[in-house]
């Protein structure tokens, strides 16, 4: 009803009592009600406003008359309600409805649907706008929030679709379709695009989501191409406000990638399995502080409840303990791998272990290798090879002064190369030692493979025939060329009580004539002392002949006169 169509005759008292009661009445109303009510003049400002004011507002609606409408009106919306008093005004138009959005004085923000009435004279000019606003804010979160979760339904990865009660698909998003190679599946069964033996599975699937529990389970889809594919779907009961099924809603997940990765991961566990019973290491995992966590249970030298969650200090010999505590430290530190080695007696044995220590997320992973027979077979290589480098050396050393008997009596030391002092000592000693041996009467070192004489060989030289000389025999300097005797004549070289030949040639030949003297006068003096007992005897028997002779009995002279 139109108050301003009803106004009484003021001289009928009755009816202008019932009118001003209904104008209280509804002044009551527009006062007393949640629904943000007011009035603008033709220039935007505000000439009454109900209570909601202070609801939607934040202020009091005493103080919102003479302020502009846009005080309250978010930045977006200023140009909308500009508008209402030029366009509007001039179409003459009377009701409009416009959703605008208003500011709390806090900050908040609230959705409102405005429906405003304009009011004009008789010539059409306007004269106010009354507005009720409806909150539509809980109605705009509803529909953001099934616009989202549109959005993700159309945009998830998974494959979403809905099914009556017949099983026909009413609805499939974008991933459903594109798993099945489908461009539409809407009016489709399920029961014809699942495999014929996943028949089963999908009907107990269903079932269960008809007693409201979420089914879930693997099926298989048949594709366009007649390919199978391997998705874990889940089918849910949709029911009404009276609890009553009207539809159900499937999950599809392909899990064609998964169960290749899970395969690949089956087959990489079976290799990493296959690497650690190859691999002859003890492992063990210890924690941040130095507590036994896990282990590798082969060659264990003790049972795992020996060790197992104890720390351990608790476990080990103190001396490996700490050396162990050390290294896990330096690895927290720098997160670097730690290598150490240590010892363990164990059944009266000591054995060696070779240890690398590696990060293994908050904890670290040790790994033990027994690497006592190969120390054992290093230490014995490194003895071999130390019997085979002195035995090299000894060889070096004959090859570097070989001596060699050329004759009885006579022995020849060819030198060749660089004479260094540790070569002048084997000199000298393989030069006695042969002469010693062959009990040589003279010594031929021959010097023609000697290309630098200086005063260090000079010296060794006349060392060697001195040494020589106390032994009985003599050395014969051979193979000295032009350049030698010059250089030995420029250092000073005091050679005179050596003998000296130009070539080994006349140096053995002159060894051969010391020789054969030295053989003619053991030879005389060999037969001197064989003949010395028989001239011995030879001269007692002339002496007792002579004796003999002196003591003959002279005869009678009857026989001399006989």
């Amino acid at each position: 009803m139109n108050i301003a169509d009803s106004v009484p005759d003021p001289a009928n008292p009755v009816a202008l009592t019932d009118c001003l009661a209904q104008m209280e009445r509804l002044q009551r109303i527009v006062e007393t009600s949640n629904q943000l009510m007011f009035e603008v003049d033709p220039g935007g400002r505000f000439t009454c406003v109900n209570q909601a004011a202070s609801t939607y507002f934040g202020v009091a609606p005493a103080a919102c008359p003479g302020q502009p409408v846009t005080a309250f009106v978010h930045p977006d919306d200023h140009e909308k309600v500009r508008q209402w008093f030029s366009e509007r005004s001039a179409n003459q138009q009377r009701h409009l409805s416009e959703e605008i959005r208003v500011v709390h004085r806090h900050g908040a923000l609230f959705h409102m649907l405005w429906r405003m009435t304009f009011h004009r004279d008789d010539t059409g000019r306007l004269q106010s706008i009354t507005v009720i606003t409806h909150d539509i804010t809980e109605m705009k979160r509803q529909e953001e929030t099934q616009r989202a979760f549109r959005l993700f339904i159309e945009n998830s990865p998974d494959g979403f679709a809905i099914v009556d009660q017949n099983l026909r698909l009413t609805y499939t998003n974008h991933a459903f379709n594109a798993m099945l190679d489908e461009p539409s599946l809407v009016g489709r069964s399920v029961v014809e695009l699942v495999c014929a033996d996943d028949h089963a599975t999908l009907v107990t699937a269903a079932r269960t989501a008809e007693r409201g529990q979420a089914a879930w389970d693997i099926v298989r889809y048949v594709r366009s191409d007649g390919t199978l594919i391997t998705v874990h779907t889940g089918i849910i009961g949709l029911c009404d406000h009276q609890g009553n099924l009207i539809a159900y809603a499937l999950v599809n997940r392909d899990m064609t990638s998964q169960l290749q990765a899970e395969t690949e991961l089956r087959r990489s566990e079976q290799r990493n399995r296959a690497l650690l019973a190859a691999i002859p290491d003890l492992m063990f995992v210890l924690s941040a502080d130095g507590i036994f966590l896990d282990y590798k249970a082969d060659k264990l030298l003790l049972p795992p409840e020996a060790f197992l969650n104890r720390h351990v200090n608790e476990v080990l010999p103190p001396p490996l303990a700490a050396q162990a505590l050390s290294h896990l430290e330096c690895l927290k530190r720098t997160g670097e791998m730690q290598v150490y080695e240590y010892q363990i007696e164990f059944m009266g044995q000591i054995e060696e272990y070779e240890a690398r220590m590696v990060p293994l997320q908050d904890s670290a992973l040790v790994l033990a290798r027994d690497v006592t027979a190969h120390r054992r077979a290093e230490r014995e290589r490194v003895a071999m090879q130390e019997q085979i480098i002195q035995a090299q050396q000894a060889a070096l050393r004959e090859l570097s002064t070989p001596l060699m008997p050329i004759a009885d009596g006579v022995v020849v030391m060819p030198l060749i190369g660089v004479i260094d002092s540790a070569r002048a000592q084997q000199i000298m000693e393989s030069l006695l030692n042969g002469v010693s041996e062959y009990k040589a009467h003279v010594a031929l070192i021959d010097i023609t493979g000697v290309k630098v004489v200086d005063t260090q060989v000079a010296g060794v030289l006349l060392r060697a025939a001195q040494a020589v000389r106390m032994l009985g025999a003599q050395v014969v300097l051979t193979g000295i060329s032009p350049e030698i005797a010059q250089t030995l004549v420029h250092i000073g070289a005091e050679i005179r009580d050596v003998k000296t030949k130009a070539t080994l040639q006349e140096g053995i030949r002159y060894a051969m004539t010391v020789g054969n003297r030295i053989m003619s006068a053991s030879k005389w003096f060999t037969l001197r002392h064989a003949a010395a007992p028989v001239q011995a005897f030879a001269c007692q028997k002339m002496n007792s002949s002579e004796a003999q002779g002196r003591t003959k009995v002279r005869p009678s002279p009857v026989q001399d006169a006989g």
